[in-house]
């Protein structure tokens, strides 16, 4: 077992194509280089599928289950215990991080019990949140595999049935869904059959403790996730001019809410403005035919980048980062990202704190017209976006890769010494 200052031998698995499915995968490469850079030991076990293995650590691409043409979010690895206890048998690993809660959970589960060491897990996704926008799919998924998938990891590990596991007694825990309290046990549950749980949103972390009457606390950490060297390091070239930028990055998908935007760029109606959409995804098509009854102001479609000097540039150079997303991110990586190259912020989630202040970012309504007041607002104020901007640089100085670093390497150390405590207790 590793001693607490010995270098950490951590197996970091994940079902999404790596590292090209957004924001999760921007945080397990960013992770992965960090980890190693410390001199940690680091191997990656990600599908085989549009695979591209990090330079400086050791890996492993992995068969994996899809249907032809689905998105990398129905994309899982087969938890098959012949396959775990191959892992473990050859791979010194020291504790085990799974990123989804797809199969890679259930396969590092079986890792860490045949190799008898710890196993972490990171909430990335707002289950809760997709409801909104996905009804009738993600209440299939609350009645069945979400329900399913902790009693099931229970069994798998062999651990969960010391936890107290009922619905969160918070309100505000109920109000996004009426499958939210039951997804929130869903979660919990899932929670209980790991050594610790980190999620980079307090009110992930804090509505799972509260579903499990906290029998849980102690093992739920929030590790924000840091941003990448390349937008701490990028500076602005675009001139500030006369015409206003807004800016959207993302998956364009229904539940990043870009109709949105482009309803309040409508509502706006300024020829002194434009709005730069970075990313591709589904709901791309039906955006363009919006788009394009659009008529004042400009509105262009730049598709995806693989580069992240290339999108932190792009945000540099915008006049404001808009993010419509409502009630579905746990961080919105985007929105740090943004804080790092010093672009003010417009936003409509009050429960994403990470990279935004009062200082560096205006939060609004929910709907198109909420946004379009704070487009307005700020359009006709040049003095207050170069305020800021200079906000956004000094908080996203305080969001590094580092600082995410060590908090995992402090989870990890954690729930190794616990797991060698128990071991060891008469």
């Amino acid at each position: 077992m590793t001693l607490p200052d010995a270098a950490v031998r951590v197996g970091i698995f994940t079902d999404d194509f790596y590292p090209e499915s957004g924001g999760v995968s921007r945080s397990i490469q960013l992770q992965v280089e960090q980890l190693t850079r410390a001199g940690h030991k680091v191997t990656l076990f990600a599908p085989r599928i549009k695979f591209t293995p990090p330079p400086d650590s050791a890996w492993e691409g992995l068969p994996y289950w899809r249907v032809p043409g689905t998105p990398s979010f129905l994309c899982s690895l087969p938890a098959t215990p012949r396959l775990a206890q191959r892992i473990a048998a050859e791979h010194r690993l020291d504790v085990v991080h799974s990123q989804n809660e797809r199969g890679s959970i259930f396969l590092a589960a079986q890792v860490a019990k045949a190799a008898g060491i710890p196993h972490v897990h990171t909430f990335h996704s707002n289950y809760v949140g997709t409801h909104r926008t996905t009804p009738l799919s993600s209440g299939l998924n609350s009645l069945t595999y979400l329900d399913w998938a902790g009693r099931w990891l229970r069994r798998v590990s062999g651990q969960g049935s010391d936890a107290t596991i009922g619905f969160p007694s918070d309100p505000d825990a109920a109000s996004d869904s009426r499958f939210a309290r039951r997804d929130w046990r869903s979660l919990a549950r899932l929670a209980s059959a790991v050594d610790a749980f980190t999620s980079p949103a307090g009110y992930v972390v804090d509505a799972i403790l509260d579903a499990s009457d906290g029998s849980l606390a102690g093992r739920g950490h929030v590790v924000a996730s840091g941003v990448a060297d390349a937008f701490t390091h990028a500076r602005r070239k675009r001139p500030r001019g006369e015409v206003t930028r807004f800016l959207s990055c993302g998956r364009l998908g229904p539940e990043k809410r870009v109709d949105v935007i482009l309803d309040a760029f409508e509502r706006l109606g300024r020829d002194d403005a434009e709005l730069h959409i970075v990313g591709t995804g589904s709901a791309e098509p039906a955006l363009r035919q919006q788009a394009a009854r659009i008529q004042r102001g400009t509105v262009r479609f730049l598709g995806h980048f693989n580069d992240a000097e290339l999108i932190a540039q792009e945000i540099a150079d915008a006049d404001v980062f808009v993010l419509a997303s409502y009630r579905f991110d746990t961080q919105g990586m985007v929105l740090a990202e943004a804080a790092a190259t010093g672009t003010p912020i417009l936003y409509c989630d009050d429960r994403l704190t990470v990279g935004v202040s009062a200082d560096n970012a205006l939060l609004t309504g929910p709907d198109a017209a909420g946004l379009a007041a704070g487009m307005a607002e700020l359009i006709d104020d040049p003095e207050r976006l170069v305020a800021m901007s200079a906000a956004s640089a000094e908080r996203g100085r305080g969001l590094t890769a580092a600082a995410m670093r060590d908090a995992y390497v402090e989870t990890y150390r954690r729930a190794i010494a616990s797991r060698s405590s128990a071991v060891e207790r008469p």
